[in-house]
C-alpha cells in the first residue's frame, strides 16, 4: 500500500484504495499514548482512594455500632 501525501496537511497521508486519511506522525502517537497512560494512572489512584474511603466508612460504622451496644 503506497500512501499519498495530502497537500497542506503535514503528518497525514491518504490511502488511495480506501480514500482514508491516515495520521503518520509518530511523535503525536507517542504523545497520545503517554497522555493516555498518565490518565489511566490517575484513574487507578482515584479508584484506590475510593476503595480505601469505603473501607474507612465500614470501620467507622462498626466502631459506632459497637459503642451503641456498650
Amino acid at each position: 500500500m503506497k500512501l499519498q501525501p495530502i497537500k497542506d496537511a503535514e503528518g497525514y497521508k491518504r490511502d488511495p484504495e480506501s480514500g482514508a486519511v491516515l495520521s503518520v506522525d509518530k511523535r503525536a502517537l507517542q504523545a497520545y499514548k503517554l497522555k493516555k497512560r498518565k490518565q489511566n494512572a490517575v484513574l487507578d489512584d482515584i479508584n484506590i482512594i475510593k476503595s480505601e474511603l469505603e473501607e474507612l466508612k465500614t470501620m467507622l460504622k462498626l466502631i459506632l455500632s459497637s459503642e451503641k451496644g456498650n
